[in-house]
């Protein structure tokens, strides 16, 4: 290495001198390996919620009767139906 001058190193000299670029590779990898795996889930769930707000408004422009808002009703069938039940 251009940081030594030269000089002859011993073993755990040696391994000391390159565990850390070593580990930052490994640390650097592991790390992009998880975000990526996290995208699959990512889009699931953004899909889902879009899924969720569509069928909302769907159900709030049928007027029901007897609700004034939302209610737990509407979210329960928007729910059911966006889960494939």
């Amino acid at each position: 290495m251009s940081d030594h001058n030269a000089q002859k190193l011993s073993p755990r000299e040696m391994v000391r001198a390159h565990a850390y670029p070593l580990l930052a590779a490994i640390s650097t990898l592991s790390l992009v390996a998880i975000a990526l795996l996290q995208i699959p889930g990512a889009v699931k769930q953004h899909r889902y919620n879009r899924c969720i707000d569509a069928q909302m408004a769907l159900r709030r422009s049928a007027n029901l009767q007897g609700q004034d808002g939302p209610g737990r009703l509407i979210y329960l069938k928007a729910v059911e139906h966006c889960e494939g039940r």
